[in-house]
């Protein structure tokens, strides 16, 4: 790792973005989470957010789905009929994350069927 680069990094700078992070069980294949990556990229309006991707863990038990904003309950109303499409986030959580002033001010979280 190059510690010079990142002693340069200029945090002040960082802006904090609401977030919409969505967290999944067991799936069937990489194949299905990257069809989930795709759909989020592909439709969500520049204006609104943008996707960035997703982590999973190495024994493919679980994993998350970020995305970002400036507002995460607009950005949700957009992503949601995209994730109710797929079978294996029937019992997925979500969290938004609220910024205001760089930030974070509030959170929610719920099952993304209820």
């Amino acid at each position: 790792m190059n510690f010079e680069k990142l002693e340069k990094l200029d945090v002040k700078n960082y802006y904090r973005q609401d977030a919409v992070i969505v967290c999944f069980g067991k799936f069937d294949g990489l194949e299905e989470v990257h069809a989930v990556d795709v759909k989020l990229y592909s439709t969500i309006p520049g204006h609104i957010g943008s996707h960035d991707g997703h982590e999973i863990n190495r024994d493919d038990t679980d994993g998350r789905f970020f995305t970002y904003g400036s507002n995460a309950e607009e950005l949700f109303k957009v992503m949601k009929p995209l994730l109710v499409g797929f079978e294996f986030l029937n019992n997925a959580h979500v969290y938004l994350e609220f910024t205001e002033n760089n930030k974070l001010i509030s959170e929610i979280d719920f099952k993304l069927h209820q």
